[in-house]
């Protein structure tokens, strides 16, 4: 049975005939009731391929969706997406290298951030024992608004799968930042120590309406 909580007018909530209605992020949204289950057929090699792309993908960005939820917020605003969604699909498209069913993530064109602010210019990364020194390029022409963007970096550990951000840091005019991590970790399962850490840089508005794509900054081998 549906109900229109608010009247005539109002949204749909529940099921009518082969519809049915829900509210989702403040929105309104009708869908069609599901079909009756047919027997599965085999998925063929294409399909699969398809699937084992967005399992490994999805599984990157359920670890940083600390740092994705912010870095897609705006890239999802005024619709019923949420910004795991985006974060996955822009991934699936690019970051992703080998043949079927070898498939592996390419760290270097993953992006965890999506907008329209300059990003960072040439950045880089160095290990200063528990600490990431990120470095960018500064340039001179630089608005007053832009001079107070403020950095997001993320560092990701592939072996244990664990992660270390930060959200708003240094000034755009600072030139660099340091993100502090751990990386003496040990996966739980294969006992393999970390031998790497990929590293991920963007800036934020200060007024946090907009961001910028974000820009691998490099792998560091431990």
């Amino acid at each position: 049975m549906a109900r229109l909580l608010e009247g005539i007018f109002g949204p749909i909530v529940g099921k009518l005939a082969n519809t049915v209605g829900y509210v989702r992020k403040g929105q309104a949204v009708l869908r069609m009731s599901p079909a009756k289950p047919k027997k599965k057929k085999a998925r063929t090699p294409a399909q699969q391929a398809v699937n084992l792309k967005f399992k490994l993908v999805k599984a990157f960005i359920s670890v940083i969706n600390g740092f994705t939820n912010v870095g897609f917020k705006l890239d999802v605003e005024g619709t019923t997406k949420i910004a795991q969604n985006n974060a996955v699909s822009y991934n699936i498209k690019d970051a992703i290298k080998g043949e079927f069913p070898d498939f592996e993530l390419d760290y270097s064109k993953i992006i965890v951030s999506k907008g329209t602010l300059m990003p960072p210019l040439n950045p880089t990364v160095e290990l200063e024992d528990n600490q990431l020194r990120i470095k960018w390029e500064i340039n001179p022409g630089l608005s007053r608004e832009r001079r107070r963007d403020q950095v997001m970096m993320l560092a990701y550990l592939p072996v244990s799968k664990e992660t270390s951000y930060v959200l708003s840091g240094a000034r755009r005019t600072a030139g660099e930042d340091v993100l502090e991590i751990d990386y003496r970790k040990t996966d739980h399962y294969s006992q393999k120590k970390d031998t790497s850490i990929e590293v991920y840089v963007a800036f934020i508005a200060d007024d946090r309406q907009s961001i910028s794509d974000s820009v691998y900054a490099g792998r560091i081998e431990l």
